[in-house]
């Protein structure tokens, strides 16, 4: 994608695809080029988002270290390792009614304090904030107001915003556009959009066959870029390590086409 440009950028995939693993992944990425991140959650707690981004950028078994097997000392060496890195991502765990505005204003405020002037946001997930503020009867108004305030934020302080979306259950584990859950505003409004795909299996079988193989086995994901306003579309073949959120480019250098 030639980096985040500035626009709204939608990532969507089933449960266990890896998509807030992805979206830490590069909210590291940003921050130790110098970069601001907000990353505002709306699912997962903060504490488990910082052990997440912690045992991802240090690889750690996150399984390991819930565990308390892991050897003394392993844990402080790390945070003292991405203390950097960790000091430029504000990490919040938003109430699902948290005004844009709101956002906004902390969005700024990150850029004003740091010596860059532009920000990368994060939004886990679209459907939960809207679903925060009903203004509308319809569920589908709400998410088109969202995504008509996402993208003027990211106009306002000309940076990316990656937002996270569900798939509806006919789709879901496909790549298509219509497999966003809510409106088809998401696939208007957004200046790209990608899926996660576990490619290991057909998406009608379901999950795998037990629940420890989603945090444990690690797994061929398709990062597939279906709309991308600023070029061409394209996928790539990448393993995607549950128990530490990496994703590994090196074991897979064959694209999968355009």
């Amino acid at each position: 994608m030639g980096g985040w440009r500035a626009g709204l950028h939608l990532l969507a995939g089933e449960p266990g695809s890896g998509k807030t693993s992805f979206a830490l992944c590069n909210a590291a990425a940003a921050a130790r080029q110098g970069f601001p991140v907000l990353f505002l959650s709306f699912d997962v707690q903060s504490e488990l988002l910082v052990m997440k981004l912690l045992c991802q950028q240090s690889e750690i078994n996150c399984r390991e270290m819930l565990d308390g097997v892991l050897e003394p000392g392993i844990m402080q060496t790390a945070m003292a390792a991405q203390a950097e890195t960790f000091s430029r991502i504000t990490l919040i765990e938003a109430d699902p009614e948290l005004p844009h505005r709101e956002a906004e204003e902390l969005a700024r405020q990150l850029i004003a304090d740091s010596a860059r002037d532009r920000i990368l946001v994060v939004v886990d997930y679209l459907q939960i904030w809207a679903a925060g503020s009903r203004e509308f009867s319809e569920f589908r108004h709400e998410i088109a107001k969202l995504m008509t305030a996402m993208r003027r934020l990211a106009l306002s302080l000309d940076s990316p915003v990656l937002a996270i979306s569900s798939q509806n259950r006919k789709h879901q584990g496909e790549a298509v556009l219509q497999s966003l859950e809510g409106t088809s505003d998401l696939e208007y409004s957004a200046d790209s959009i990608s899926f996660l795909i576990n490619v290991e299996r057909p998406a009608s079988q379901g999950s795998y066959t037990h629940p420890d193989d989603l945090i444990t086995k690690s797994r061929s994901v398709s990062i597939n870029l279906r709309k991308n306003r600023f070029g061409e579309t394209a996928s790539r073949m990448v393993k995607f390590l549950p128990a530490t959120g990496v994703f590994d480019e090196e074991t897979v250098r064959r694209p999968l086409g355009r």
